[in-house]
């Protein structure tokens, strides 16, 4: 084989190598609040792996490096990227997949959107409060040469930082977009339209511009399971196949889980409120009205969940 051939083949190989990596995608950026001081402030090898295994801790809620099969078949298939650092956590999905081709860009987004809804309430119930932004555009990961640039990585830092002052994840004025005016939307009627339910809004107060964030809550609380415990489970199974009664228990069920679900979530913001210092109470007090705001909508006669601070 002449020289002129295999240097011919060596630059189609590395070429379609640069093409597997670079994408279309939607990219998030995580803010673990809290954690760059505690980074900062390490002293000793104890405290570096306290850290450490708090970090790990936070980005397996958003699967980084699965090692359950289903779920790296699913990274696979998306051609998903979790990556960790000091006090971030940064998520991009493919956009130009067989599964954004075949089950669609709208329905892809928004399962993704759903995820990210799902890492941020356990993160939140463990006590870590997430500020965030995502946007989409070009990403560019070289996994063998540790190689990240993606002007939408950048895009979303910056909606972290400028949109989301409280402990929230800040979507951009283009994704919002996209999903609002996408044709994939038109698959569902008015009553199961999820873009309905995917984001809340506050006027930010210093810019006074307006902010949308993922309304984690409202994703969340529906989809919570009904078993709430063995022996809601046993009762369940218990009973004949057709009987009536099956669905009182999976709602009974469900509804405990929906109460512990806000129980949690008030304790650990009226903790984080009480812990804070000066203006950092704010951040508290805003996850406190949104809290609420929630709470109507699921729980209308609970007062007794409302966070009163």
């Amino acid at each position: 084989m002449s020289t002129s051939v295999k240097s011919k083949r060596k630059r189609a190989s590395r070429a379609q190598k640069d093409a597997s990596t670079m994408t279309l995608a939607m990219v998030s950026f995580f803010d673990l609040l809290g954690f760059s001081d505690r980074v900062e402030n390490i002293e000793t090898e104890s405290d570096l792996r306290t850290i450490v295994g708090d970090v790990d801790s936070i980005r397996q809620r958003f699967e980084y490096r699965p090692t359950k099969r289903s779920t790296y078949e699913v990274h696979r298939i998306l051609d998903k990227s979790v990556l960790a650092f000091s006090d971030c956590v940064i998520t991009a999905v493919s956009l130009e997949t067989e599964m954004v081709a075949t089950e669609g860009l709208f329905d892809v987004l928004g399962s993704e959107i759903w995820e990210i809804a799902i890492g941020q309430s356990r993160c939140v119930l463990d006590g870590t409060f997430l500020r965030g932004g995502i946007d989409f555009g070009p990403w560019y990961y070289d996994k063998a040469k540790d190689l990240l640039v993606s002007p939408a990585m950048v895009r979303a830092y910056k909606a972290e930082r400028d949109r989301a002052c409280y402990p929230v994840i800040a979507i951009s004025d283009q994704l919002y977009r996209l999903l609002r005016d996408h044709p994939g939307r038109k698959a569902y009627s008015n009553d199961i339209d999820p873009f309905r339910d995917q984001f809340s809004s506050f006027t930010h107060p210093k810019s006074g511009k307006r902010v949308r964030f993922i309304n984690y809550l409202r994703l969340v609380a529906p989809s919570l399971d009904w078993q709430y415990d063995k022996a809601t489970r046993d009762a369940y199974m218990a009973l004949p196949r057709d009987s009536d009664k099956k669905s009182k228990i999976m709602m009974d069920g469900y509804g405990r889980n929906l109460v512990d679900f806000f129980e949690r979530h008030k304790a650990v913001i009226t903790s984080a409120h009480s812990a804070a210092q000066g203006d950092v109470k704010k951040k508290y007090q805003f996850l406190a009205k949104y809290h609420n705001r929630e709470l109507r909508r699921f729980l209308s006669k609970r007062d007794d969940l409302r966070i009163k601070l």
